[in-house]
């Protein structure tokens, strides 16, 4: 396993452990690999990660599953992990080779998952907003706004009270809702700069959360909400994706 690695939005989707900053890793695993890979990461390699938190080195570690093909190119895993902040953000202190062996109890090399599987991109991202809450699967929205600030601005006093109320009602099986903005990689060809993600405990949540329902756009509520976005400007053509994601495995100060 590559020591500055392992993702989440938590996407991600991410982690119950909130901090300021996240590193994404997102791995395409072969299907016939699978088992091997996450019993490999949520067995070995989520000790490392356990231990790095107890030591102050991160916030946070999860590792999420892709539901369904989007692209067959495409990587079906993400890593996320969490910290306080830049300054703490040290890779070489959480995968530390030194430490490795004595933290799982085996040779690296022996549960090592980068043999078999490829890291097609990889990304460092912060917290702009959330609402906290437990779920086990994360509706993720990747976009491109034409004006990022914008964006970010009208999610934290728009739409972050909207759901606030609707996670707080129950209405709609949300648990919880967050922004993330991309700090690296960046550019006119980058996929994404910032994203957001809608956190629910049932698959079934999130498919009617999705689903297109008449009666939910005659709601006053969401009437009073398209009266007052600019997304239409921000986002023209909508998000990038809208990708679901499954908690794999959590680890975090008090969880295991």
């Amino acid at each position: 396993m590559k020591r500055f690695l392992c993702i989440l939005f938590a996407l991600i989707f991410i982690s119950t452990s909130f901090a300021q900053v996240a590193y994404l890793q997102y791995r395409k695993v072969p299907a016939d690999q699978e088992d091997e890979f996450v019993k490999r990461e949520t067995e070995h390699w989520a000790k490392v990660a356990k231990d790095a938190i107890d030591k102050g080195h991160m916030t946070g570690w999860s590792l999420w599953r892709k539901v369904g093909v989007t692209n067959e190119d495409a990587p079906n895993y993400v890593f996320v992990n969490t910290f306080e902040s830049l300054d703490k953000m040290n890779m070489e202190d959480v995968w530390n080779e030194e430490n490795l062996t004595k933290v799982l109890g085996v040779s690296p090399s022996s549960v090592e998952t980068n043999s078999f599987t490829t890291i097609p991109f990889d990304y460092w991202m912060q917290l702009e907003a959330v609402i906290p809450g437990d779920y086990k699967y994360a509706l993720v929205n990747y976009a491109m706004p034409a004006n990022r600030g914008a964006f970010i601005e009208e999610n934290k006093t728009l739409w972050q009270p909207f759901h606030q109320a609707n996670i707080e009602s129950g209405e709609m099986g949300m648990a919880s809702w967050g922004m993330m903005s991309v700090i690296y990689p960046r550019g006119n060809n980058a996929r994404f700069s910032v994203l957001t993600w809608d956190g629910f405990n049932t698959m079934q949540g999130v498919m009617n959360y999705l689903r297109y329902t008449p009666q939910a756009e005659m709601d006053a509520g969401w009437e009073e909400m398209m009266n007052k976005t600019k997304m239409g400007d921000l986002l023209p053509d909508g998000f990038e994706w809208s990708i679901i994601y499954e908690r794999v495995k959590s680890v975090g100060p008090d969880q295991d």
